[in-house]
């Protein structure tokens, strides 16, 4: 059974490209820059494009086990205006992709983001992106890896949070979140 791979905010499909190559198949993308969609039809020209997140409508999204996305990081940066998700619009669209999250529930999710994460509006807005995904049902765990260990010839680093529904898992989530120890 080959894994199904649906994915938001796409770029030019880096995480997608990965995706393919430990053999999971996408079966949708979703990116609104031209030049970006312009590369994801030539990498993936039998997968379509579903357009801006914040119009898609639950039934456009094919069925997958795994959603990923590298929401808007603007907002977040430590090259930015730290506006964080309160104050800012990029970034924000986290909470957009999380609403879908929790209407179409999908078993696993891979977010990725920038290291200003941890720090912006003094590590509150990490925690509520944590929190809120917790509060959806899901175990997860996250990391910062750079690419310049992954074959690129660059320092870029990145925050990556891997969650599973809690039944991946058991009722270890639920248990959890009802005080049990």
């Amino acid at each position: 059974m080959t894994l199904r791979h649906a994915s938001f905010f796409s770029g030019v499909g880096g995480l997608d490209l990965g995706f393919h190559r430990a053999g999971i198949a996408t079966v949708s993308l979703s990116e609104i820059d031209p030049y970006a969609s312009a590369v994801l039809a030539e990498r993936f020209p039998s997968v379509p494009n579903l357009g801006d997140i914040t119009k898609i409508k639950d039934e456009e999204i094919p069925y997958a086990e795994i959603y990923s996305g590298g929401f808007p990081c603007q907002d977040l940066s430590v090259a930015g205006r730290r506006k964080g998700f309160q104050d800012g619009t990029r970034s924000s669209l986290a909470f957009t992709y999380l609403d879908l999250v929790e209407r179409t529930k999908p078993r696993w999710v891979l977010l990725e983001n920038v290291p200003g994460l941890f720090s912006s509006n003094g590590g509150r807005d990490f925690g509520r992106l944590i929190r809120e995904m917790v509060d959806l049902g899901y175990g997860l765990a996250w990391r910062t890896l750079d690419a310049r260990f992954f074959g690129v010839a660059q320092r870029r680093r990145r925050v990556f949070i891997v969650a599973a529904r809690d039944e991946a898992f058991g009722n270890l989530g639920a248990e959890r979140r009802r005080g049990s120890p």
